[in-house]
């Protein structure tokens, strides 16, 4: 038997007190409170060709770079003292900007790539049911517990965002970081939501994850909550000219 999708009930719904619970910070007392201003990377050509990117690459389009440059003129004064990113292309380069705004190094930690989508890595939906078509059909119905041949299935996506939001919180690094700026992908962004609101695994989405855009979440009393989520107002005149 399938364990319940609510992945917020084994990560998201640890209280304070009594023993120390995952999502709490080390030192002080009680649990601090930490803003994480989630940025997923600007628009890269897979995107516009609509392929899986999954954990391959692909660089930023001269939109995307557009982006990446006013996620970085948005947050320059978010006050973030600490500035994290998959270590993937797309979100490096989107990170770089990021950096020269605000002053901070880029960290790198691998657990906030982008889902693996093992053999469908690089292809269009198009082109993933004409080659694989038995897959796809098992894909399309959302089984949370569907690993993609060499990929990962999206409750193993979950548990690894849920590991590693609360990795960076309890990290030396995190300690007095109050705002924590993290550039990562749709994939992760969506299992944070999920994890925050404890919206079911196999349930559609219905909330937004654009390229460029910052969302917000709370680690409050060791919950996540979700606060303003997919702000794109930086966005409005990120577009090359040529692109």
């Amino acid at each position: 038997m399938h364990e319940p999708d609510h992945v917020a009930d084994r990560y998201a719904s640890l209280a304070c007190g009594g023993d120390r619970p995952l999502w709490c910070r080390r030192g002080g007392k009680g649990c601090a409170v930490t803003r994480f201003l989630l940025v997923r990377h600007g628009e890269t050509q897979w995107n516009r060709e609509m392929r899986i990117q999954g954990q391959g690459d692909s660089s930023l389009t001269p939109t995307g770079i557009a982006q990446a440059d006013a996620v970085a003129r948005r947050l320059a004064s978010s006050g973030a003292n600490l500035l994290l990113a998959s270590d993937l292309g797309r979100t490096l380069q989107t990170a770089r900007p990021i950096a020269h705004a605000t002053g901070l190094p880029v960290r790198t930690h691998a657990g906030l790539r982008e889902r693996s989508f093992g053999i469908f890595e690089g292809l269009t939906a198009d082109e993933i049911a004409a080659a694989h078509p038995a897959v796809h059909r098992q894909w399309r119905e959302r089984d949370p517990d569907f690993v993609i041949p060499g990929g990962e299935s999206m409750r193993q996506l979950g548990d690894r965002v849920s590991r590693t939001l609360a990795e960076i919180a309890a990290s030396d690094a995190a300690q007095g970081a109050g705002i924590i700026i993290v550039v990562t992908h749709g994939g992760v962004l969506d299992a944070a939501y999920r994890i925050a609101t404890g919206a079911a695994l196999k349930a559609p989405r219905d909330w937004p994850l654009p390229n460029g855009g910052i969302s917000e979440l709370a680690l409050d009393a060791g919950r996540l909550r979700v606060g303003n989520w997919g702000d794109v107002a930086h966005l409005a005149d990120a577009r090359d000219d040529h692109d």
